[in-house]
């Protein structure tokens, strides 16, 4: 049970949705077995994308995408990550398979880039403090190796018009008991949208989705940044606010939203501007409230939009706190 509730007729997905790849596939499934030529395999997780660690000699990670990216956006991607050896940031390098760079298994792309042992920093104030740090980094080489940029992604909701559509759409599929938290969503949107029309943002080359899950700790003690799939430009602020969503929320009285922005200005190439430290309880409260928003696209349930937008506005009471 998902916990949606359907009604009437809900609208159908978008053309371009569509779920993570599964093993089962027949076509999947014919691809694992032409790649692991008798290797062992398994899943490394992965929300949207499959993910699978093939224990070859050497080892290498298949990644089969979702349905709606398209070619130029993983061939641009895999040429970023090879620009991105030449800097002190590790990313794992991309592998040719079958003396290509690109395979295609139905609907999807799939490629293969090599498998970094590594061991998940632990989720603590020296791990958050570092995260921060390497972020900056991370910042100061994408921008360094970006030319030329990989095709901006499908599922960007980079506009308030974009959040406005989710926003409809989750109101149409999961019908009028989600009348309340939808009324929330629009009222907290129309109030982002009138402060972010009064700042200007410096937009540069982000990761997209930073967080602890998706960096790893080497045996010499250096991180290594995976999941570059939601990579683009965009204002820098935004990959800040998903960092600190995901590791100051829960653990605020331990560890303070200014210790970390700290970290990150200790190895950016440019501290935070006056309009990004007046934006931030903005870009905080969109990363849950475009969760609520998406509640009716990723099949999620009327409980978990109403979580979210909860986070959101908790975000959002925090303004004269955190734009200081």
């Amino acid at each position: 049970m998902t916990g949606i509730e359907p009604w009437a007729s809900p609208p159908p997905l978008p053309r371009w949705f569509g779920p993570r790849a599964s093993p089962d596939v027949p076509a999947v499934s014919a691809l694992i077995a032409r790649v692991a030529h008798g290797a062992r395999w398994a899943d490394i997780g992965g929300e949207f994308n499959l993910n699978l660690r093939i224990d070859a000699e050497p080892p290498v990670v298949l990644r089969i995408h979702r349905p709606w990216v398209r070619r130029g956006r993983v061939a641009g991607l895999r040429r970023l990550r090879e620009r991105l050896q030449r800097t002190q940031v590790r990313v794992p390098r991309p592998i040719p398979s079958f003396d290509r760079d690109l395979l295609r298994v139905a609907d999807r792309w799939a490629e293969t880039e090599e498998f970094i042992e590594h061991v998940q920093p632990q989720a603590d104030e020296d791990s958050y403090l570092r995260l921060f740090e390497e972020l900056g980094r991370l910042h100061t080489a994408l921008q360094a190796v970006w030319e030329p940029s990989a095709p901006a992604p499908l599922d960007d909701h980079r506009t308030f018009r974009q959040l406005r559509y989710s926003v409809g759409f989750t109101r149409r599929t999961l019908g009028p008991r989600s009348e309340p938290v939808v009324h929330r969503m629009r009222h907290l949107t129309g109030e982002l949208s009138k402060l972010r029309k009064e700042v200007e943002l410096p937009c540069a080359p982000i990761h997209g989705d930073y967080k602890l899950g998706n960096a790893g700790e080497l045996a010499d003690g250096s991180w290594v940044t995976f999941d570059l799939d939601f990579a683009r430009v965009r204002e820098r602020l935004y990959d800040i606010a998903v960092s600190l969503h995901h590791h100051v929320a829960q653990d605020d009285e331990l560890l303070k939203p200014r210790r970390l922005l700290d970290a990150y200005e200790s190895t950016a190439a440019e501290p935070l501007t006056r309009d990004e430290r007046r934006w931030l309880p903005g870009a905080l409260a969109l990363v849950p409230l475009h969760w609520a928003a998406t509640t009716g696209l990723v099949g999620k349930s009327l409980h978990e939009a109403e979580n979210a937008m909860t986070a959101a506005e908790a975000w959002w009471s925090r303004q004269a706190e955190l734009s200081t």
